[in-house]
């Protein structure tokens, strides 16, 4: 995801208009690497007041070598200490297999410079920390079994939330809104082997927003807030809002390097955090899903075909 080599300069590859924003504010030194044409594209907002003519590099990213190679060269003319990509801004515009030829590129490039991957904590931690720290707090409690978390719901106000991790690490949101649906999830849980600790939460509600955030030795740069479903455009106050409780999470969680996703709801209560998960291990597992999927010649994920259940839902 980073490839580190010196000071403040960093390449931002096929970056969306989120991302340059932010890493011109965080007063980084910026060039840019974009598809061949014109740019600004259409999509894309105008380039920063400032930012040179020179800064801003084009290849063919059906090119895989050619995309080393520029990489490679303008790394070491220039000295820069990280190049920058957000995996959803490679996917817009680009074919499926360009997105991924153009990642895999990326990935070798930070291997080779032994850069490595941050680390987000697991749910049940993340939400302690939210909690203890007042930043986002909501009224959760832990479970060491299933029974233990289905009595916990059942003293909650429903709907709730139930938050477990199934055998592979991946954990799995899971709305419930009534006796029966918590019926069902408990099935579900056993059948799939979800595994301790569980955590019961409240349902948060308000206007959801998926946010995007890349960390550079401890810097977060919010690239992009988008909203979901029916949400309205925010205010420039509760942007600013929702920014700041997304990097007091990565403070308090002491998260220095990576891609992270946060979905965060809006409401008269403030921006809080529903969940929060590291992109390079979600796209890790989902490769050892794929290839788990190979092997069985089944077509479909087991965990998925065992549980039903959806990752990261919230409602």
């Amino acid at each position: 995801m980073i490839i580190k080599q010196a000071a403040e300069r960093v390449v931002l590859v096929r970056p969306g208009p989120g991302l340059v924003s932010a890493a011109v504010v965080a007063g980084l030194d910026v060039w840019v690497v974009s598809d061949l044409g014109p740019w600004p594209r259409p999509q894309d907002a105008r380039p920063p007041a400032g930012l040179p003519p020179q800064r801003l590099l084009t290849v063919d990213f059906d090119d895989a070598e050619a995309l080393r190679a520029l990489l490679a060269d303008t790394v070491l003319k220039h000295g820069i200490g990280h190049v920058l990509y957000l995996a959803s801004d490679l996917e817009k515009g680009l074919g499926t297999g360009s997105a991924a030829a153009a990642e895999e590129v990326l990935r070798e490039l930070s291997a080779r410079r032994e850069e490595p991957a941050g680390r987000l904590p697991d749910a049940v931690t993340i939400r302690r920390i939210l909690n203890q720290s007042r930043t986002s707090a909501v009224r959760a409690e832990e479970a060491q079994s299933v029974a233990e978390a289905r009595a916990l719901a059942e003293d909650f106000p429903l709907p709730v939330v139930i938050k477990s991790a199934d055998k592979s690490g991946c954990w799995w949101t899971v709305p419930v809104h009534d006796r029966p649906g918590l019926d069902q999830w408990a099935e579900q849980a056993v059948t799939a082997r979800h595994s301790a600790p569980y955590l019961v939460e409240e349902l948060l509600t308000g206007a959801k927003f998926r946010v995007e955030t890349l960390t550079v030795d401890g810097m977060h740069l919010v690239a992009d807030i988008t909203p979901e479903g029916n949400a309205a455009p925010l205010h420039d106050a509760e942007r600013a809002g929702i920014r700041a409780t997304v990097r007091a999470l990565l403070d308090l969680a002491g998260y220095e390097s990576g891609a992270t996703r946060t979905d965060v709801l809006v409401s008269a209560r403030g921006s809080r955090i529903a969940a929060a998960r590291d992109e390079d291990r979600e796209r890790e597992r989902e490769a050892d899903r794929e290839r788990d999927r190979e092997r069985g010649g089944n077509g479909g994920s087991r965990a998925t075909a065992a549980s039903g259940i959806e990752r990261g839902t919230d409602r």
